[in-house]
């Protein structure tokens, strides 16, 4: 299955996809027509939107790799694709079948931190994928002969997103290196030897500790009535039980004490440069979205500093380096804002012919340097705020990344108000957090580097 995304940028739209379900895209604004907790501690959220004859639902489940085990990465991934196969009412690949057979479309995902499920039918099939949905939810059945072919699909979309990926294996050598102890470290699809090493215990023992109604929410949004959804919901639902769920240990990343460089080289076109930085981000504990926040501005300032140096329009970085001095051929931003695990800002980099991993680097610290030296006009602040925020409105009509948004939102365990209060705090930002926030970010011996060097392709001898 595959994940979805609200980034406009490729190279964003990557990062996404490789290493987090969330974004620093909002779009939510409306509130939940229903939020409620069943007695077993199911979590039903209801938006309703009678604009078109359509539903969404999205069936979320608070574990992702984050909350996996050395030695078993990629077992909630597996899990993922597992869910698509039985249950104790339905044949090998009937869910799928019957959702196509309605007309509708449904898709899956699993993020460091949540594994997602949804589909869009029309109106009229709301108690059908909800009754659906249910059913894998609570009576998944695990057969060996299932579980070893969906080994070999995860190993063969590993292939194709990481070790056939120049990308996908930089991100992944560059992540391992960055982080010690955090488990965002592991990539999110596993280790290949640990794929290779999983067994089918493995993802039944996930499914039993994490696929309780206590760590699920359902969110139903589009032409609905909330009152019949909670009834549909409390039919399907309401006679599983709550259950112990797994302690979640802290495994807090140590200080960085210096830069972290690491040179890789693999069969590919173009050389390129990552750098990450580790950087603030919000959790449950950080507090109100207010801009009094400390925490919360820090992380709001970030996200301006990030369309000041690399939107694609109005970006330094970009204006620069790519268009002016024909440095770079692309230079993209990435970082991440709400998490539970710990922040980071990233800048991928592609030189121009001619021009040396090195020197673009030392470009992009000279340039970096300027903008935190300067004072820019509050004219042009004001332009890179709007900009930010356009992000945010232009999502609003699409019920899809609304549902997104809220699923994010819960993994965090942040309130639904976070997303307008963000747009709150977006105005208030100065100059100086923008500054403030960059001295904090880029600093280079808490930074991590990783110089890619293409190996030529070898040619068949004849």
């Amino acid at each position: 299955m595959i994940s979805m995304n609200c980034w406009k940028n490729p190279i964003i739209l990557f990062l996404y996809c490789i290493f987090l379900w969330g974004s620093n895209v909002l779009a939510f604004s409306n509130p939940p027509t229903v939020d409620k907790i069943l007695a077993n501690g199911l979590r039903v959220l209801v938006f309703e939107d009678h604009s078109a004859p359509t539903v969404i639902q999205m069936t979320v489940v608070r574990a992702g790799s984050i909350d996996e085990v050395d030695g078993k990465s990629g077992v909630a991934h597996v899990l993922e694709h597992m869910m698509f196969k039985r249950t104790e009412t339905m044949k090998e690949g009937e869910f799928s079948r019957i959702i196509g057979s309605l007309g509708g479309q449904e898709n899956a995902f699993t993020s460091r931190e949540i594994t997602g499920y949804h589909q869009q039918v029309h109106k009229d099939h709301l108690e059908t994928i909800i009754k659906l949905e249910a059913d894998r939810m609570q009576n998944l059945v695990f057969k060996q002969e299932d579980f070893k072919k969906e080994i070999q699909v995860v190993l063969q979309e590993r292939l194709l997103r990481t070790d056939d990926n120049p990308k996908g294996r930089a991100y992944e050598t560059l992540f391992a290196q960055a982080f010690q102890a955090s488990p965002i470290r592991r990539p999110i699809i596993g280790w290949r030897n640990d794929i290779l090493n999983l067994e089918l215990s493995d993802a039944e023992e996930w499914y039993e500790k994490w696929y309780v109604p206590n760590n699920i929410t359902v969110i139903i949004a589009g032409d609905v009535e909330s009152s019949t959804v909670v009834k549909l919901i409390e039919k399907y639902y309401g006679e599983t039980s709550k259950a112990s769920l797994p302690r979640r240990k802290p495994r807090t990343e140590p200080p960085q004490v210096g830069q972290r460089r690491i040179k890789l080289s693999a069969p590919a076109e173009n050389k390129f440069l990552l750098k990450l930085w580790k950087a603030p981000v919000i959790s449950k504990d950080s507090g109100d979205m207010v801009y009094e926040n400390d925490e919360v501005r820090r992380v709001v300032a970030m996200g301006v500093l990030g369309v000041l140096l690399g939107d694609e329009d109005t970006g330094i970085l970009i204006r620069k380096l790519v268009r002016e001095s024909q440095k770079a051929v692309s230079i993209s931003i990435g970082s991440s804002w709400v998490s539970r695990g710990p922040g980071y800002f990233v800048i991928d980099a592609t030189p121009s012919a001619g021009v040396s991993i090195e020197e673009l680097e030392s470009e992009i610290q000279h340039e970096i340097k300027n903008v935190l030296r300067m004072r820019l006009p509050e004219k042009y602040l004001n332009i890179v705020k709007r900009r930010a925020k356009a992000d945010q409105i232009y999502q609003k009509d699409s019920l899809m990344s609304q549902v997104r948004e809220a699923s994010l939102f819960i993994t965090n365990q942040r309130s639904l108000d976070d997303s307008k209060n963000w747009l709150k705090v977006l105005e208030s930002i100065t100059f100086e957090d923008v500054v403030g926030v960059g001295k904090l970010i880029f600093d280079e011996q808490k930074s991590t580097v990783l110089l890619f060097y293409p190996q030529k392709l070898r040619e068949d001898k004849l």
